[in-house]
Parts: structure tokens; C-alpha cells; sequence
């Protein structure tokens, strides 16, 4: 929603233009305080015109991908890094313009589109944390805890801009998880995914604490390598009808 590309619609790029004058700004109230900035982003995410374009030109979602990121990462030096989700696409509920879906389909693609994209990050400088997280789905689906996917997609991969991010547990924010055991499967710096606003005890409707569960996870964490902080979610949107 800040990366302009001259294949996407006249109307939506004119708002584009206005969203990153807006962000440009809140940016600045963070780095003036010392705090790095993170975007989001799905891969891979169409308009109906950037589908068509794409179709028609035969062109890679990895080449595509590659120059967005390079032109961004010039126009926004604020930007300390993204977070790239491949496993979850936008339901039928979402009317925007920017729908994402799943394209990453196969362990040797998403290596692949690490491969494409991690120069341009260290070309800038910047950091591409890559989450674990999927819906099960295709083959990559098991990512976040299939020790085999998980080697096909990392092993040998050596970069200062990469991070991976899992989720506590093999599964979903559920409660109960043993830690997920692939913390201790490399040595690549890593985060690890809370969640606050509980989506499967009410969304907040009431009282959810996990504390102490967090806690064991800490404690456990320190014997993983390289652990170098913490995601923690708020659970803004989702399948629950609770906002």
C-alpha cells in the first residue's frame, strides 16, 4: 500500500502518493525517538490492472517482487526492514483493491524467492524477517514445524539482512504448545511470535492470561541459538466477527 509501481491503477497510485506523504511523516515521529520501523507484506499481492500487466508481460512474481522493494527501499530510508508472510492470502471478506494469494506453493520456492530478494535487502541495508507462519497449505504448508521443509527452505543460506519468525508452537496461538522445536534447527537470528489479544478465548471479550506460559517459552528460548527478540500480535482483524 506505500510501494508505487507503474502498473497499478491511475486512481489507486494518485492515493498511494497521498499514503506515503501521511507515513512519511508518522515515520518520522519514530526514528526521531530512536525506534526502527517494519512494514508488513503478503507475497504475493495483486490489483485486477497488476495481474494483467503481469500475465501479459510473462514477468516473475521474484523479478516484480525485487524491483518493488529496491525503488521502496530508496524512497523510504526510514524503513528498517519488512516482514514477509507467504502461507496466508486474503478471504472473502477483504474488498480492497490489494488482494494477496498464496504463490508460494513448493519449500524450493519460497528458498528461491529468499535467494531473489535477500541482495536487494542487503544492497540497502535493511532487514527481511521471514515468517514461518502458514495455513497448511500445498507443500510449503508444513514449514513451521516439518524439520525436512524447514532445512529445504534455509540450509546454507548466510545473510545479515535475513531473520526468520515462528510462532511459539507448531500450530496456531493455541495454549498448551510445546515450544516449537525448530528454534534449535539453525543458527539464522530469529524472533519469536506472541499473541496478546487472544483469538481463540473471546478476542478480549475475557480475561485470557498467559503469562506464565510466556514465560516457560523464555526460559526455554535462552537455550535456542540466536534468539534476538519478540513479535508480539494484537489480532486486528482475522476470521472472528469480534473488532
Amino acid at each position: 500500500h506505500l510501494a508505487d509501481h507503474p502498473w497499478l491503477e491511475a486512481e489507486l497510485r494518485e492515493r498511494i502518493t497521498l499514503y506515503r506523504e501521511e507515513f512519511t511523516r508518522c515515520f518520522a515521529i519514530f526514528t526521531e525517538r530512536g525506534q526502527q520501523v517494519h512494514l508488513t507484506m503478503d507475497v504475493m499481492t495483486f490489483t485486477p490492472e497488476l495481474r494483467r500487466r503481469m500475465i501479459e508481460s510473462k514477468r516473475e512474481v521474484n523479478d516484480y517482487l525485487a524491483e518493488l522493494l529496491d525503488g521502496f527501499f530508496t524512497a523510504f530510508p526510514q524503513v528498517a526492514g519488512i516482514i514477509v508472510r507467504i502461507g496466508e492470502s486474503d478471504g472473502k471478506g477483504v474488498h480492497d483493491e490489494f488482494r494477496s494469494e498464496l504463490v508460494v506453493h513448493k519449500p524450493a520456492q519460497a528458498r528461491r524467492l529468499l535467494l531473489d530478494l535477500l541482495p536487494v535487502c542487503e544492497k540497502h541495508a535493511r532487514r527481511l524477517i521471514f515468517r514461518t507462519w502458514t495455513v497448511g497449505a500445498y507443500r510449503i504448508g508444513d514449514l513451521m514445524w516439518h524439520r525436512g521443509t524447514f532445512k529445504n527452505v534455509f540450509a546454507g543460506i548466510q545473510s545479515p539482512a535475513l531473520v526468520i519468525s515462528m510462532k511459539y508452537g507448531e500450530s496456531d496461538f493455541f495454549r498448551y504448545l510445546p515450544l516449537n522445536s525448530n528454534f534449535f534447527r539453525t543458527d539464522i537470528p530469529k524472533i519469536v511470535e506472541l499473541q496478546t489479544r487472544r483469538e481463540y478465548e473471546g478476542c478480549g471479550e475475557y480475561p485470557s492470561f498467559v503469562g506464565w506460559e510466556y514465560d516457560r517459552y523464555v526460559r526455554e528460548l535462552k537455550h535456542a541459538p540466536n534468539v534476538i527478540g519478540c513479535m508480539v500480535w494484537c489480532q486486528t482483524g482475522g476470521w472472528v466477527p469480534f473488532r
